[in-house]
């Protein structure tokens, strides 16, 4: 046992009616880790003997020795602190305080504790009023929250050396209070505290001449991602989008700083206002009307902002701009092993129907009538389609049942259930949050459009704006040519939407066969089948969530060649090779004519080149912006988690082995976790 303690010694214990009170020791288990869990103790006016079962039980949390400690406590030490006239304290202290040690008993301290009370002022304090906690310094750093882990953490480890403000009475300072620096007077300083005087909230406040909220301390101990200019944004301010978009806040002015010792990011406006989370810093955008968008900022810690890849190997060609300004950035081409390039096509960023008998009907959309960004999600109308298309969705049928269980409704009003399921997806972060997606939405996802009275600064909207993310189509020697991004991607950040041609079923069967063309870029858009299960097993071909594209063909896999009938060609080689999965299935299912596909082959986008992998870091996303019409989503790509420049972006093509009769496709992702197979 970490802590010696005998049975019937006297401890003190909280009870939250009660406070706390005398008691006495009983026994104790522990973990594997030979540490407290549980104390049971007898309080000191209970009749039962010292080895009756029927007394309380106590975390080590709530238990403290009632003996006070010597001068020997080590820094980190976990303690109680009690109220007595006869302390010697810095500061009043009018109810029992938990906390560490921070600071032995010294001359320089007028051989005292300092203490760090937790949620409360640190002050100095006598061992006479302090008692030793039952409680170990890694049990409460489990529960705290990351940053103050990472503060005492560090303390503890490098402690004595510590970096004090050296400041004296009547000085003024800095301090943080609620995100902003704010001027503070110094009326008394005592060893390493300090206390301020706060002319703002006419009040005194006791400090640890150490602490990170002392500005000339916070900025010390600051790395910072450097702004390329110094500016603040205004209405006159125009702000270049070509660059990347994590980069854009730093170019107008602010700054970034990683916290390594609270591991936390912190922004500072080009005003000195301090956020560390989005959800201040998107009212504070929102509130200002800032030209900037809450999409433009992270506060993932692994997310290196400024740090940009470049290759070690010369490249042999280098197009700057594959896209030609069809993107709303640069879109980088580089071939590092021959002078080859891709096959040509029409490089194009919409859905172009073939024919004119295709119509995306954009009449069915309805828009929502929200001020404030739709920041309210159960008071929009476009969040609650998205809503009500997870509610009705076989996908989430646990989900939904699971949360009807537990509406507590005696009059079973249908509106005030609706509303429930509605506040409850919204705290379980279905859908977009703060302009990233970090969970596929199976039903779909509708995006604010062009009706609603809200504007850019939606929570609402992200794919409509389309490529903001510096990307670079680069040969990747043995799987052809794939796509990697140039910089850090912070999980849920939107890539792309897939480009090209829609095809009613009757062209693509055609299209499927014809010499030089192939299906090898087909996606279908068979959104419809994939809300119906029991449409879905009768429709066979890949829907909008298997997107059946494979980019080369023969370079992401072997192709393993069969003798038969069933034959297309590849352009370049004139060689016979099978007809890949998805025409095979359009010839065996018989489609209506609502369902269509679209080809990238002759017209496409940067979509067209992401390669399969079993171990993929990029997702599908269904969106559905400028028209409802369930036959035409949006087929988006997510980032599935953080991803460091100079990866490779890759998805899972969802193909099943053995659903093509004599047809193998070996995979080469190259993956820990490949299937080796893809049919």
């Amino acid at each position: 046992m970490p802590v010696a303690i005998d049975v019937g010694q006297r401890v003190l214990v909280y009870n939250p009616s009660h406070g706390w009170t005398l008691a006495y020791f009983v026994t104790a288990q522990q973990n594997n880790d030979n540490k407290l869990q549980i104390l049971t103790c007898r309080l000191s006016n209970c009749h039962h003997k010292a080895t009756s079962q029927d007394h309380y039980r106590y975390p080590p949390e709530r238990v403290a020795l009632n003996d006070t400690i010597g001068n020997n406590l080590n820094v980190g030490t976990r303690v109680l602190c009690m109220p007595s006239g006869d302390a010697d304290t810095s500061r009043y202290i009018d109810k029992p305080l938990r906390g560490i040690i921070a600071e032995q008993p010294s001359s320089i301290n007028n051989q005292r504790y300092l203490i760090f009370a937790d949620n409360d002022s640190p002050f100095y304090l006598r061992s006479i009023a302090i008692h030793l906690l039952l409680e170990s310094l890694s049990n409460y750093l489990s529960k705290v929250d990351l940053g103050t882990k990472h503060y005492i953490e560090n303390y503890v480890l490098t402690y004595p050396k510590r970096r004090l403000v050296n400041i004296s009475a009547k000085d003024h300072i800095n301090i943080e209070l609620n995100g902003q620096w704010i001027d503070a007077i110094v009326s008394k300083v005592e060893g390493s505290l300090m206390r301020v005087f706060l002319p703002i909230l006419d009040k005194h406040e006791w400090l640890y001449r150490g602490s990170l909220r002392l500005q000339p301390l916070f900025n010390s101990v600051s790395s910072y991602e450097p702004p390329c200019k110094r500016f603040a944004v205004n209405k006159e301010t125009t702000i270049d989008n070509k660059c990347h978009f994590l980069l854009i806040p730093l170019n107008q002015g602010w700054k970034r700083q990683i916290r390594n010792d609270l591991g936390t990011i912190v922004y500072i406006s080009p005003c000195g206002q301090m956020f560390t989370d989005a959800e201040r810093l998107y009212s504070y955008l929102f509130q200002i009307d800032s030209l900037l968008n809450i999409k433009q900022f992270s506060f993932d810690m692994n997310c290196r902002v400024t740090q940009k890849f470049i290759s070690l190997k010369q490249p042999i060609v280098q197009i700057e701009d594959y896209a030609n300004e069809r993107e709303n950035v640069p879109l980088m081409l580089v071939n590092e092993y021959d002078s080859t390039l891709p096959k040509i096509f029409e490089y194009i960023t919409d859905r172009i129907p073939l024919t004119s008998d295709i119509v995306i009907d954009k009449s069915t959309i309805q828009g929502c009538s929200c001020t404030d960004g739709c920041l309210d999600t159960t008071k929009c109308a476009c969040w609650k389609k998205t809503y009500d298309a997870i509610i009705e969705s076989h996908y989430y049928e646990d989900l939904i049942g699971e949360l009807k269980e537990l509406f507590d409704d005696d009059d079973e009003n249908i509106e005030n259930m609706r509303l429930y399921l509605y506040e409850a997806l919204s705290k379980r972060n279905y859908g977009y949050k703060h302009g990233r997606l970090l969970e596929k939405i199976h039903s779909g996802i509708y995006e604010c459009n062009v009706k609603c009275k809200c504007d850019s600064r939606c929570t609402n909207r992200c794919v409509q704006f389309g490529v903001n993310t510096l990307l670079q189509i680069y040969n990747t020697s043995e799987k052809g040519w794939g796509v990697r991004t140039l910089y850090d991607l912070p999980a849920g950040t939107y890539l792309s939407c897939y480009a090209g041609e829609v095809l009613n079923d009757e062209d693509a069967n055609r299209r499927g066969v014809q010499k030089n063309m192939g299906d090898v870029y087909f996606t279908a858009l068979d959104f419809v089948a994939s809300l119906n299960p029991s449409s879905r097993k009768s429709r066979p071909m890949m829907n909008m969530n298997n997107v059946s594209h494979v980019d080369n063909m023969n370079a992401n896999s072997d192709l393993q060649q069969h003798n038969g009938n069933d034959r297309t060609y590849m352009e370049e080689e004139n060689i016979p090779i099978e007809k890949t999965k998805a025409f095979l299935e359009y010839q065996q299912a018989n489609y209506d004519p609502g369902i269509f596909v679209m080809d990238a082959h002759l017209k496409g986008n940067v979509s067209r080149f992401y390669n399969h992998s079993c171990s993929p870091n990029v997702f599908v996303q269904n969106v559905f912006i400028e028209s409802w019409d369930v036959r035409f989503p949006w087929v988006a790509f997510f980032t599935a988690s953080h991803i460091k420049a100079g990866t490779e972006l890759v998805w899972d093509y969802s193909y099943e082995v053995d659903t093509v009769e004599n047809r193998v496709l070996h995979c080469r992702c190259g993956s820990e976790e490949c299937r080796h197979r893809l049919l």
